[in-house]
């Protein structure tokens, strides 16, 4: 059985720009139903957009923008 690999969606410098702190609907897609944040593994980012997104994500809840749980 082959792995079917998924595309990484930020391929384009303007994607990049919205990994930020500031777009909190954004990155609730890089959330589960109950608050965490998604494996690299079901996300299907690369290395270094997971780890941008995970502290996106960690500066958001810190900030109140984006709740630790649901």
């Amino acid at each position: 059985m082959f792995k079917k690999s998924k595309k990484d969606p930020f391929t384009t410098p303007e994607m990049l720009e919205m990994i930020s702190w500031k777009s909190p609907a954004f990155l609730r897609q890089f959330t589960t139903r109950f608050g965490n944040i998604k494996p690299r593994k079901y996300s299907g980012l690369s290395v270094t957009h997971q780890k941008r997104v995970r502290q996106a994500i960690i500066r958001a809840r810190e900030l109140g923008l984006m709740h630790y749980t649901k």
